[in-house]
């Protein structure tokens, strides 16, 4: 199994901080501190500082103003995630303060069709595990998710697991940590999509597809997840 790459410096500052923005500990328009302050802070280089900082404005949570400082980015209330930004959508969701879960509405081993095998890099017929799952945050709908894995990559205990809990947890746990994502958004109008009764009557959908793959490019899973319209907030941020 692939051994899991340890963050860098810069990366775990970064993640400190995003952590600190998404509980509220920082507000929206608040200056966050200072490179000189947080270097002291936490023992690191200026320069180690300034790739954290740079890391957060990529992904549209903060604001660098020159001369003033670093600013928490304003969005609003709503679960949000950067489309540039690789992570579990249970783990957004519990940072924004709710309770995520997971429902599984289907599972299912069976052959690869020609697509599914284009897409995974595997033969068509191989055997792929083809989950439909439904994702909630404080039990309302916020997606539906249809994905399908290459069964022999993951262990056969953790195979029962798939859909039950966040698809990234199970990966991560089976040593398959997504590193990157070919990614393709879609706006969906299909009453088609989904199930139960918290399903949107309109049938409007924001599509994130995404092939994920580990460091070397191998892909481990194929998602399509359809974001319920207004439920979910993505963040693009606008590059110079």
């Amino acid at each position: 199994m692939p051994t899991p790459q340890r963050a860098t410096l810069a990366q775990q500052l970064a993640e400190d901080l995003r952590l600190r923005i998404v509980s509220g500990e920082f507000a929206a328009g608040e200056r966050v501190p200072s490179e000189a302050e947080l270097s002291r802070q936490h023992n690191l280089s200026r320069v180690t500082v300034r790739t954290a900082l740079r890391a957060l404005e990529s992904q549209g949570l903060l604001e660098v103003r020159h001369g003033l400082g670093s600013f928490v980015s304003d969005f609003g209330p709503g679960i949000r995630t950067g489309l540039q930004e690789l992570r579990s959508i249970s783990e957004t969701i519990r940072e924004r303060g709710q309770a995520p879960a997971m429902q599984r509405h289907s599972s299912q081993r069976r052959g690869a069709d020609e697509h599914e095998a284009s897409k995974l890099g595997i033969g068509e017929g191989d055997e792929v595990t083809a989950v439909e799952r439904l994702i909630l945050a404080d039990d309302r709908a916020v997606a539906f998710s249809y994905d399908v894995v290459p069964t022999a990559i993951i262990p056969s205990p953790l195979l029962p697991r798939l859909g039950v809990e966040s698809l990234f947890a199970t990966l991560t746990e089976a040593g398959l940590d997504p590193r990157r994502a070919l990614a393709e958004v879609h706006a969906v109008h299909d009453p088609d999509i989904g199930w139960g009764t918290d399903r949107p009557d309109a049938g409007l959908y924001v599509l994130l597809d995404q092939v994920h793959l580990v460091r070397r490019g191998v892909a481990v899973a194929w998602s399509r997840t359809y974001f319920v319209e207004g439920r979910f907030q993505f963040v693009v941020l606008r590059t110079r």
